[in-house]
């Protein structure tokens, strides 16, 4: 029950405390993790990541202003005339949208790079990394996500969900409760275009247009099983469901 285990069942231990100990049951495998300050938490998996703290500890007596990164308007200028920060280290100064004022995740450091080359070759250009979206893969499990999908649901969004019986393919995707407008989509298991999702989020687009076409969303290759039918079915109930 992938989708469903990740949402409900996902502990975030930030900052506040560490890991001291994973216990393990009689065969070897995780049942629990105690941290630092003594609390016990049961669980049948354990992701351990270094997270990105930008290394600007040398720029402290440099005169560039830096927070946790070096801090950058639009245009990726730091307080200094004619000196830059771009990738993991630049820290916007107010965040652009919803995005984190530091992003790790290597697009934006492609797209920070081209947009700094049009101003240093005269073109000056303001950075504008579009719609947020991101992939990896958990074991052999695919992820995607387009848009946003709130772990913890806002006040003017709905959600739908779907999975597979196997619990190895699901999909969650958010849209506006009154204007029915797509806001976004998590997917595990399926390979989606992210041409497709991005224009649709550009246009605004409504729930019910990405349900009917995502058919022209999945990437799969050509000889991979689709889920569609059985998709547009459970949101239709699910749909049902919210009216009554």
């Amino acid at each position: 029950m992938i989708g469903r285990h990740i949402r409900e069942h996902h502990i975030d231990l930030r900052l506040e405390t560490n890991l001291k100990e994973i216990i393990a049951d009689e065969k070897g495998r995780v049942k629990a993790i105690v941290t630092e300050s003594g609390e016990v938490i049961e669980c049948n998996i354990v992701g351990l990541t270094v997270g990105v703290s930008p290394n600007v500890d040398f720029l402290k007596d440099s005169g560039i202003e830096i927070n946790r990164g070096v801090l950058v308007n639009r245009f990726l200028e730091t307080n200094i005339p004619n000196v830059y920060a771009i990738g993991d280290c630049a820290e916007q100064r107010e965040a652009i949208g919803n995005r984190r004022p530091i992003e790790a995740v290597w697009y934006t450091g492609r797209m920070m790079g081209e947009v700094l080359a049009q101003t240093i070759c005269g073109n000056k250009m303001q950075y504008n990394p579009g719609h947020w979206f991101n992939s990896a893969k958990f074991f052999d499990i695919e992820y995607q996500t387009y848009g946003w999908v709130w772990a913890n649901q806002k006040d003017y969004e709905n959600q739908f969900y779907w999975e597979h019986k196997l619990g190895k393919i699901a999909i969650r995707i958010s849209y506006h409760k009154e204007t029915r407008e797509f806001l976004g989509i998590n997917t595990f298991g399926i390979r989606m275009r992210h041409e497709f999702f991005d224009k649709v989020l550009t246009e605004k687009q409504s729930v019910n247009y990405v349900i009917e076409n995502l058919r022209k969303a999945n990437f799969d290759p050509e000889f991979y099983k689709h889920y569609e039918k059985e998709i547009i079915s459970e949101f239709k109930n699910q749909s049902q469901t919210i009216k009554a």
